[in-house]
């Protein structure tokens, strides 16, 4: 089952991770950033187009839920073909642009989502969309959305997590 997430200490938790994450990336050089391969198959600049595509889709899905029509459970259960093709897609999609680019709009879905999880009403980060529940059992909300945990810490801190691994063993 979800732990359940506060609405406001998530905001601080995502806040403190996201900045932990830029400063550490904008402290690399560019062909440590762009290095393929560095974690898994991925660059550091594809982490950070991963984590925006990521972000964006939960700005959408936030409205889908608050509507009564999530899809997340459906097409991103654990280990997913759907989450390994989104994941494909989107870090393709952005694999030609500057890393300049990416982080600037890894930036931008970072600031729409915070200032959307900001808008939100208590009635709306906990509402229910209709009657769904994902796989385990735990219903499909607002707020469950944000319960995702990499590494131990959120999405972006548990690739802050990694990517530190990795270049300061």
């Amino acid at each position: 089952m979800l732990k359940f997430q506060d609405q406001h200490a998530l905001i601080k938790k995502f806040e403190r991770e996201h900045a932990e994450l830029n400063n550490l990336v904008k402290s690399l050089q560019d062909e440590v950033v762009n290095k393929p391969n560095l974690v898994d198959e991925w660059s550091i600049k594809d982490i950070i187009a991963h984590l925006a595509a990521w972000n964006w889709e939960a700005i959408d899905e936030v409205g889908r839920i608050l509507n009564n029509k999530a899809t997340w459970h459906m097409r991103y259960a654990d280990d997913s073909e759907g989450e390994i093709e989104f994941n494909r897609q989107q870090i393709a999609k952005r694999r030609d642009l500057p890393f300049i680019k990416v982080l600037n709009e890894w930036d931008e879905s970072f600031s729409k989502q915070i200032g959307l999880l900001r808008s939100l009403t208590d009635e709306e980060w906990l509402h229910q969309s209709g009657n769904d529940v994902y796989n385990e059992g735990s219903p499909v909300t607002v707020w469950s959305l944000f319960a995702y945990e990499y590494e131990g810490e959120g999405h972006e801190g548990g690739h802050a997590k990694q990517i530190k691994m990795i270049i300061r063993p």
